[in-house]
């Protein structure tokens, strides 16, 4: 990647095909103008009506879809990924949540709040491409959930499937081990893809699957399960949660840990317990009902636990559950710093709901909807990767993300200086002058600066820059 928006657009999208010159140029144009205001709902993006037009008109094309809108950007995901030893796939599901759109049709039930009201919206599962050292590469996967084809889309039938004891296929967590069994079929060379998820992703076919299929999981364990039995319906003799809790520590390590999603960290010394165990299906899983393919799991388990945490925080206290080698305390350690990163995949939702305003849009039907949250989340990652960028190697050139033109606008208005810099500002420079854009004071005790600030500050560049073309009549 390099330079501005629009070169990157025009390198990342080249391949882009719907079938239509006119709708691959428009998609295009697209990203570049709702990519320099990410914040703003599309009627704001726009200063001319026939602007405003053509977007509604590009969503509301059949011959859009959303497979093609993101497959040139997976495709240079994997490119991307193939540069590294070892790749982060992170999985998880965010919610968008419409439910102020009554007039909006065929909009899914996403949430339920605490006084029994549903939501309306979509259902969305993402799978992040990440680097062991927390660069997000793009986007290997997204699908939509349809939660009313596995619920039921009134009252009575849902109470009829939530007391019917469904096989795995048939429920919506399917999509955890869909995903792994779909990117099987990429093509990353020497690179070794590691899918990590929480303790959602906890099921017993996940596992079972990413054996069968070679390949590699790591997932935080969500419930006390029977383990090493020799025979499926046996009595429980040991516990996954207890017999580590039995174990003496085998060593310790200090890591930093995001603590929320406006990317404040601390560090916790955890204590490190590692073992290998069979994973045996759960007790209700029938060879009429789930097939006959029920064997014993073998994995390795690792429980970090934080001892003494801070005051006002609660310990920490994963086990992580693979299917990867643990040999000895250096690869379970290595393991958990991996699992550390999976905080990427929510600030990376963040993004995409405040920063790119995903839950702002007002387009007319679900469709539609989901048309508009795959371009926002392309440039969602743009932005989540720009920010990480400079915290990895602030040697980096602003070039790579900005053009000439950006980065001497940039210059000039933080700097309050009608001089243009001698040389271009390095990646930490430009990332620290956006988010002083953004509101970000900078102070030497101050933190680095979060996500918050560089959407903001990002979007402020941008009417920077469009009150530079009003001016100067160029493009």
């Amino acid at each position: 990647m390099s330079g501005s928006i629009e070169q990157w657009v025009e390198t990342e999208f080249a391949s882009a095909d719907f079938g239509d010159t006119r709708l691959n140029r428009r998609f295009r144009t697209l990203l570049v103008d709702i990519g320099r205001h990410c914040g703003k709902n599309l009627a704001s993006v726009f200063s001319a009506w026939s602007g405003i037009k053509a977007a509604y008109r590009f969503f509301a094309n059949s011959k859009v879809d959303e497979s093609r809108m993101l497959a040139p950007h997976i495709e240079h995901t994997v490119a991307r990924s193939r540069e590294h030893d070892t790749i982060l796939a992170l999985q998880d599901t965010v919610y968008l949540d419409y439910s102020q759109r009554d007039k909006t049709p065929d909009l899914d039930f996403v949430q339920r709040s605490k006084l029994g009201k549903v939501s309306r919206g979509l259902m969305l599962h993402n799978t992040l491409a990440c680097t062991v050292d927390g660069l997000p590469t793009g986007l290997l996967d997204q699908r939509f959930i349809e939660r009313k084809s596995f619920h039921g889309s009134d009252a009575q039938e849902k109470r009829q499937i939530r007391h019917c004891n469904q096989a795995i296929a048939d429920k919506e967590s399917r999509r955890w081990f869909d995903v792994v069994s779909d990117l099987a079929r990429f093509d990353l060379g020497d690179t070794r893809l590691v899918h990590v998820a929480d303790r959602e992703g906890d099921i017993y076919e996940f596992f079972r699957d990413a054996c069968d299929i070679g390949q590699d999981v790591l997932v935080r364990a969500a419930r006390n399960r029977s383990i090493n039995k020799t025979r499926r319906r046996e009595a429980p003799s040991e516990k996954l949660f207890d017999t580590l809790r039995g174990r003496r520590a085998m060593g310790r390590i200090d890591i930093e840990v995001q603590v929320n999603a406006k990317k404040k960290f601390r560090t916790a010394t955890l204590s490190i317990i590692h073992m290998a165990f069979s994973m045996p299906p759960p007790p209700n899983k029938t060879a009429t009902k789930d097939g006959a393919n029920l064997p014993m799991v073998p994995l390795h388990a690792i429980m970090a636990i934080e001892r003494n945490p801070p005051k006002g925080h609660d310990p920490i206290e994963w086990t992580l559950l693979t299917n990867l080698e643990i040999d000895g305390l250096k690869d379970a350690i290595e393991k958990v710093c991996w699992y550390s990163k999976r905080w990427n995949i929510e600030v990376f939702h963040k993004v995409l709901k405040s920063g790119c305003a995903a839950e702002k849009a007002q387009l007319r039907t679900a469709e539609r909807l989901r048309k508009h949250t795959v371009l926002r989340s392309i440039i969602a990652w743009r932005l989540f990767w720009l920010g990480r960028l400079r915290e990895l190697d602030d040697t980096v050139s602003s070039e790579l993300a900005l053009s000439e033109k950006e980065y001497t606008l940039l210059y000039r208005k933080v700097n309050k200086t009608r001089m243009a810099p001698s040389a271009p500002p390095t990646a930490a420079e430009a990332y620290l002058w956006i988010a002083k854009l953004g509101g970000y004071i900078g102070r030497p005790s101050d933190p680095p600066p979060g996500v918050t600030s560089i959407w903001r500050g990002w979007q402020r560049l941008s009417e920077l820059i469009d009150d530079h073309r009003d001016i100067c009549g160029s493009s």
